[in-house]
């Protein structure tokens, strides 16, 4: 079988399109299109995108499409979101849960990574880029594929609501629907709004304690001139706030669990073109031994974020700042699980940092040896 047949899991999350289902719908891994013709029947939605990594899959939803003329429907051949566009107001996705089973002849439908929630926490990584505002997300899942990692992955992204689930013999089935949480965050110095105006998102970052918005605006048009960090839009002096490009995104721990090792090869050498930047115009940033949320990767594109502790120095530690977190804890293991020889990046920065101004070729030298 290489197009899965509608079960009980298909009915359940077909039932939950036929009543949350509206505007413009992105029906992610389609199958046999079981939920996409539903949302069809939805006086709501306006049109359909049915996705699948399966040609045969799309093939087949193509010729049992065409009685729904009144619609505008579109066909896509995508590995999750790899050749998806645009923004929707609903997207749902019946993803393979399963854990890897070397006796499945049926993988490309049933299985979702080695644990079995793989699959579905990079569908919910990626997905809150594709979607609109007050747009939803349909999911269902079983307890087989690691309920509690997917429920972690939902909750630090999502607002959630359970619409259904039912108990089987061996598994639990849970349908989901899911929303944005809201772009207000507190740190311990600012506080940040994300606002939309004309169309284009745009962060507010307002001072709650300590926050100098003159010191990060100050290194960003700096920055800016090469290419680095969120663009800034205004300054206040006399309200210390700034507002600067909204960067949506995904934490580069996350996104280094969830790509392929040519991907995180190429983001790693990416970072590495920018801090050295910085290096050489002796800026030091500070988080970097723990970058989790100061490093976005945007259309596999990384953005630094957040320069608010930046400081002018004589002797910049951001490489090696930056090498010592890939060297350690838990980034350190998925590096390694994806053959990527971490350890022989302590030496070279060691060499580094002990003469800058000499090692033009220290991202080069690198990437040869981390290969």
């Amino acid at each position: 079988m290489t197009i899965y047949e509608p079960q009980e899991d298909s009915y359940m999350l077909a039932e939950a399109v036929r009543k949350h289902a509206f505007g413009n719908v992105l029906d992610m891994g389609c199958g046999s299109g079981i939920q996409g013709t539903a949302a069809l029947e939805v006086k709501k939605v306006r049109s359909v995108v049915f996705s699948d990594i399966n040609k045969e899959a799309i093939h087949y939803v193509k010729t049992n499409i065409k009685r729904y003329s009144d619609k505008q429907c579109k066909l896509i051949i995508s590995d999750l979101f790899s050749n998806i566009k645009g923004s929707y107001d609903t997207i749902f996705f019946n993803p393979p849960y399963l854990p890897d089973d070397e006796n499945d002849n049926e993988k490309l439908i049933t299985t979702g990574g080695l644990k079995g929630h793989e699959v579905i926490c990079k569908f919910l990584l990626y997905a809150k880029e594709y979607l609109n505002d007050n747009g939803i997300i349909l999911i269902v899942f079983s307890s087989l594929g690691n309920k509690d990692k997917i429920i972690g992955m939902i909750d630090r992204y999502y607002d959630k609501e359970l619409l259904d689930q039912k108990s089987f013999f061996m598994e639990k089935l849970y349908v989901y629907k899911l929303k944005r949480k809201p772009l207000i965050f507190k740190g311990q110095r600012g506080r940040v709004e994300v606002v939309t105006i004309k169309k284009f998102k745009v962060v507010i970052k307002t001072a709650l304690k300590d926050y100098n918005a003159a010191n990060e605006a100050k290194f960003l048009t700096t920055l800016n001139k090469h290419g680095i960090g969120p663009k800034l839009i205004t300054y206040d002096k006399n309200k210390n706030s700034l507002q600067m490009e909204y960067i949506d995104g995904i934490p580069i721990e996350e996104y280094f669990e969830y790509s392929s090792k040519s991907e995180t090869l190429q983001i790693i050498k990416k970072i590495l073109k920018q801090i050295y930047q910085m290096d050489i115009l002796h800026m030091n940033k500070f988080e970097l031994t723990n970058p989790y949320k100061h490093i976005i990767i945007r259309d596999h594109e990384p953005v630094m974020i957040d320069f608010e502790r930046c400081r002018m120095t004589e002797k910049p530690k951001n490489i090696t700042q930056f090498i010592q977190y890939l060297s350690s804890g838990r980034i350190k293991r998925i590096l390694e699980d994806k053959s990527i020889k971490v350890d022989s990046m302590k030496d070279i920065a060691n060499k580094y940092k002990s003469n800058i101004n000499k090692n033009k070729n220290i991202i080069d030298q690198i990437m040869q040896n981390i290969r």
